[in-house]
């Protein structure tokens, strides 16, 4: 199963579309239940400078919502 970082609301709002690292920012997606997370690669962990407060968020279980075909 996958892992993630599960975000409060005030913690996805704070974050989502911040850049961090160049070119790279925070996208948070949502699971099946509507909850926020983050996923982190070792070369994000390695540069999350002022955000490394994340990392103290326990990972958890992640359900992503299910895809439909919008083509049919």
């Amino acid at each position: 199963m996958l892992q993630g970082r599960k975000l409060t609301i005030e913690q996805k709002e704070s974050i989502h579309g911040v850049f961090f690292s160049g070119a790279t920012f925070f996208n948070c997606v949502q699971d099946i239940d509507d909850n926020w997370f983050i996923f982190l690669s070792e070369s994000d962990i390695n540069n999350l400078a002022e955000f490394n407060y994340l990392l103290e968020i326990v990972e958890e279980n992640f359900t992503p919502k299910p895809q439909t075909n919008p083509f049919g």
